[in-house]
């Protein structure tokens, strides 16, 4: 069992060097930090967002706000047992607070064993995850705590992180500015990333000297070759995984799949990436795609390293050489957006409308429709927008010529009239 953070050493990464010691001097998520700042009492709490956020730090300073006692488990690595031993020694010193790295990893079971010390108070919860708690983290859970959202961090936070740190470690150091873009852009607004290539950077340069773009791309280069199985190269290679199969390159996308399986990546981790590859960069230019992936994952699930190289890499290549289509991707967005926009002050018209009972019939639900499949080739004009989208509906999908939905695209003109779709 381990405290909440380790004591500094020399050895420990710049980032836990610098991690903030107050809100004061916490960089970004300004909005979060207010609504943290109001909670007067120990509370538990599920911070969501991106890697290098301020989950973990943000956690460290509302602990020592409220003075608890401090204890640091991660999903990765811990379970029920480990639990346990936290919540016996609840009964011993009083109230922990319990910080849980990547609590999406827990099982369902697993999360379900905080509820009684949570629901009591004899664990005020920390957790933090990369992932939409809505989807991994149960209920009964979620109602016990304040949910707040991280967002990467953007160009003036990242940068004044650049400035804090080479103001206290730099030793003169400086950046040029085109190098500064280069690492703004590698970071992604993860200020862990940043420090970790910062730090680097350091550690192969002289006090005083200014570090050059051609510094960095070299850095950042010879980083990649060394794929690290702890999450520093993971994204860097994931994002060269999925940019490949969008650009229809097999082999490159082989390349990066190899750096990451042999680099000790969670082969689950793949598959996912490669179930949504599937849906939203190949979609209804061909429909076997979406299938295969989910196939994959599931073998990947059952089967394990070393055998699930290989629908791996069988589903790889079939999605970097399948014909690609983001329109069912753009669309849902689209929709979504005009939803959001305000869109949604329309009633369902009538026609369209359920009759479970005599009184909706009464009220005319339903009055009108035409069942389509009573019509030749099962299609009947027909409006299905709310009456005030007429005369010009909007439109969100735009089927493209590409691979199967050439044919979508060809039976919504023939059913819709040409100039349609």
């Amino acid at each position: 069992m381990s405290s909440l953070f380790p004591e500094p050493s020399k050895q420990v990464p710049l980032a836990h060097k610098l991690r903030p010691s107050s809100f004061d001097q916490f960089f970004g998520q300004e909005k979060v930090v207010r609504q943290v700042l109001t909670l007067t009492k120990p509370t538990s709490i599920l911070f969501y967002g991106p890697p290098g956020t301020g989950k973990t730090t943000l956690a460290h300073l509302i602990v020592d706000k409220w003075s608890l006692p401090k204890r640091f488990l991660s999903a990765v690595t811990s379970g029920v047992k480990e639990l346990r031993e936290v919540i016996e020694e609840t009964k011993k010193i009083g109230t922990i607070a319990l910080f849980l790295d990547e609590i999406h990893r827990f099982s369902s079971a697993q999360q379900d064993a905080l509820l009684p010390s949570v629901e009591q108070g004899d664990l005020i919860l920390i957790a933090a995850t990369t992932e939409n708690p809505s989807f991994r983290i149960n209920r009964a859970l979620l109602s016990r705590t304040q949910i707040f959202r991280l967002n990467s961090l953007d160009e003036r936070e990242t940068k004044s992180i650049i400035e804090q740190a080479l103001e206290k470690v730099g030793e003169g150091r400086k950046l040029s500015e085109d190098a500064v873009t280069e690492i703004l852009n590698a970071s992604a607004g993860d200020a862990r990333k940043l420090l970790g290539i910062l730090e680097g950077l350091l550690s192969q340069s002289e006090p005083n000297e200014t570090i050059s773009l051609d510094h960095v791309e070299r850095f950042l280069g010879a980083r990649l070759i060394q794929y690290d199985k702890n999450k520093d190269q993971h994204y860097d290679v994931i994002s060269a995984f999925i940019k490949s199969m969008r650009g229809s390159n097999p082999d490159a996308a082989l390349y990066y799949l190899a750096i990451m399986l042999e680099g000790g990546e969670d082969p689950l981790f793949i598959a996912r990436r490669l179930v949504v590859f599937a849906s939203e960069d190949v979609g209804n230019a061909s429909v076997h795609a979406l299938p295969l992936a989910i196939a994959t994952w599931q073998a990947v699930e059952r089967i394990g390293m070393p055998e699930a190289r290989i629908p791996l890499g069988q589903c790889t290549t079939f999605l970097a050489s399948a014909p690609k289509s983001n329109a069912s991707y753009l669309g849902i967005d689209k929709a979504l957006a005009y939803v959001r926009e305000g869109k949604l002050g329309y009633s369902i018209p009538n026609h369209l409308r359920n009759a479970p009972t005599a009184t909706h019939k009464q009220e005319g639900a339903g009055k009108g429709y035409k069942y389509p499949h009573d019509y030749p080739d099962h299609f009947v004009l027909e409006k299905y927008f709310p009456d005030e989208f007429y005369p010009k509906p909007p439109r969100f999908y735009e089927p493209t010529n590409q691979g199967m939905e050439k044919n979508l695209k060809e039976q919504l003109r023939k059913l819709w009239g040409e100039g349609s779709f």
